[in-house]
């Protein structure tokens, strides 16, 4: 079994969700509010279909999880710069790089073919507090809901050690949930993007990943 299939299952989500969810089936987050601006949020897609949540680090580089990836680059595209599914710049991906620390781990960094100019998002050095109120965002999954970026808030419950995707930070809802295709989505505090989704409230720690992060886009 491939990691990043091993990664899916653990998450509850499974390769059938996060890599084949058509287009015109797909809703985001449950609960929370539709978002009418994220300039810097992107639509990751697998065969045109659409699969994933990710944010733009640079005009080269997408932060995303690593299970939205099939081991095959080419097939992987994103859209970037617009709140609607299906809408924005499509980009293709050229390059997926994965830390895979002793196979755990579940952030991948995608390198479109062309720059495209979007608004960055920040990256935080370290983890939120427990308690600590964040934002989160996600284009969604199954269902019949509108097909737009959907934003909530969760609160930290915790911060720690997950033998699949090392330091994570769980959540508990509060004005929202997380669907399978917000997976890669960002979870934010005081501004920074603290979080990658893998699995429902639990998100990779950006703070455990900061250094590679830096090594590998230069930011």
């Amino acid at each position: 079994m491939r990691h990043n299939q091993r990664i899916a299952i653990a998450a509850g989500i499974g390769l059938a969700a996060t890599l084949a969810v058509p287009v015109g089936s797909a809703h985001a987050i449950s609960g929370g509010k539709a978002a009418s601006s994220a300039p810097w949020a992107v639509q990751v897609y697998n065969n045109g279909r659409f699969a994933c949540t990710g944010t733009m680090l640079t005009d080269r580089w997408v932060l995303t999880a690593y299970h939205c990836y099939d081991d095959e680059p080419g097939r992987m595209s994103v859209r970037v710069g617009s709140v609607r599914i299906g809408h924005g710049t499509k980009v293709d991906v050229t390059k997926i790089r994965h830390m895979d620390s002793d196979g755990v781990d579940d952030v991948a960094l995608f390198r479109l073919a062309k720059p495209v100019k979007a608004p960055h998002i920040k990256l935080a050095d370290i983890d939120p507090r427990k308690g600590a109120v964040v934002n989160i965002y996600g284009y969604g999954s199954f269902g019949k809901h509108p097909k737009n970026l959907r934003k909530a808030t969760v609160r930290v419950a915790g911060v720690k050690h997950d033998d699949i995707i090392g330091r994570a930070i769980w959540t508990k809802k509060l004005s929202g949930d997380t669907e399978p295709g917000d997976s890669g989505g960002p979870a934010f505090y005081k501004g920074k993007q603290v979080g990658v989704l893998f699995g429902p409230d639990e998100y990779s720690s950006v703070a455990a990943h900061r250094a590679w992060i830096k090594k590998v886009t230069g930011v």
